[in-house]
């Protein structure tokens, strides 16, 4: 059986600000973007990260996983 993905509708605002800003950006990037807090970001960022949505680079940025 395989497992859906589901996202909130927070996440596919940080989701969007990723693909249209088309690279890595950090956290506050992401929250200035979007209005969600950077708290909020950051929790959803760890768990799209586990999910293996997105990517975290070493210089803490996220980018969307390329297929």
């Amino acid at each position: 059986m395989v497992k859906k993905r589901v996202l909130n509708s927070k996440m596919k605002d940080i989701l969007l600000v990723l693909h249209k800003k088309g690279g890595a950006m950090s956290a506050n990037e992401i929250s200035k973007e979007t209005g969600i807090s950077y708290i909020t970001v950051n929790k959803y960022l760890t768990q799209l990260i586990k999910k293996g949505v997105i990517i975290e680079h070493a210089t803490k940025k996220v980018s969307k996983k390329s297929n």
